[in-house]
């Protein structure tokens, strides 16, 4: 009896863990489009630092009503090392939007999650031969559906350009799944409120250097309040996921944002998406099934 309840916790904690995932990737697939098509019209260090501070008001008083700061020195710094490694994997994609395809940028980014996937095998997450499977269909859907072809073809070198920047947000967003996860393990909320608070500070610090214009106006307020509140929502739902069940399921799931940012592109924008692309997000929703099979 022990041994069946203990299954069917462990059982329970996998489907939560999973859910939220997906959530997380939900809420970034649609925050990193709206955000990156907004950053083709407004300066992209206006966007971070707005949406930076949009996340921060609205996590902090829930950190506070949660309960006091108590985290270690090493927590606080491993939260602060995921802020920079966020900050360089955002700023990466939203650059790669502007300059390319929204329905390319998005997949090849997501090929991040290799890294925690990797840091949480070496370190034992137990896992099913499925799940296993699953993983590897997702990532390898993420890749196929990054591929550019005809469709692409008019963007010249600004296509190249732009998978450059989304090899490097890649980078940046492994690094993210696997530094917020560590930070998530001892308080989720204080550490995505560190994380955001470090991200706007290093932002406006550029800002205040750089000295950007400024063309935002009132009217630009309701889109930049909705990427900061999903991106923060996102970080939230995927350092609860990633605590509760394994990070490198977790990290796998969340990484198909980039589904959800071809559909958009493909609805909103009328991109046009290859029939290997298709391919791609199939192999990739077929993955998911796969590690929700458990």
């Amino acid at each position: 009896m022990a041994i069946a309840g203990a299954c069917a916790v462990q059982s329970q904690a996998l489907l939560l863990s999973i859910i939220l995932a997906l959530g997380a990737a939900v809420s970034w697939g649609v925050s990193d489009f709206v955000g990156g098509v907004t950053s083709r019209r407004l300066p992209l260090l206006w966007v971070l630092l707005f949406t930076q501070i949009v996340g921060l008001a609205l996590v902090v008083p829930f950190a506070v009503a949660h309960g006091g700061l108590t985290l270690e020195p090493r927590t606080i710094l491993t939260a602060m090392a995921g802020s920079l490694a966020g900050l360089v994997g955002i700023a990466g994609l939203y650059r790669a939007i502007a300059l390319g395809v929204a329905s390319i940028a998005a997949p090849i980014s997501a090929t991040g999650a290799i890294l925690p996937v990797a840091f949480g095998l070496a370190r034992g997450d137990p896992t099913t031969t499925l799940q296993e499977v699953g993983m590897a269909c997702a990532l390898l859907g993420v890749i196929v559906a990054s591929r550019t072809g005809d469709a692409q073809a008019h963007l010249g070198p600004d296509a190249r350009r732009g998978v450059s920047f989304a090899l490097l947000a890649a980078a940046g967003f492994g690094g993210f799944f696997i530094l917020l996860h560590e930070a998530s393990t001892s308080d989720v909320l204080w550490a995505v409120s560190i994380q955001r608070a470090t991200g706007a500070i290093a932002i406006a610090l550029i800002v205040v250097a750089r000295r950007p214009p400024f063309p935002i106006t009132w009217s630009d307020a309701p889109t930049l309040l909705l990427v900061g509140s999903l991106d923060q929502a996102a970080n939230v739902l995927y350092g609860l996921a990633s605590t509760v069940g394994l990070v490198s399921l977790a990290a796998v799931l969340a990484s198909l944002y980039p589904m959800v940012t071809v559909v958009l592109a493909r609805l909103i924008l009328n991109e046009r998406i290859s029939g290997v692309q298709k391919s791609g997000v199939a192999i990739a929703l077929t993955g998911v099934a796969l590690v929700a099979g458990r």
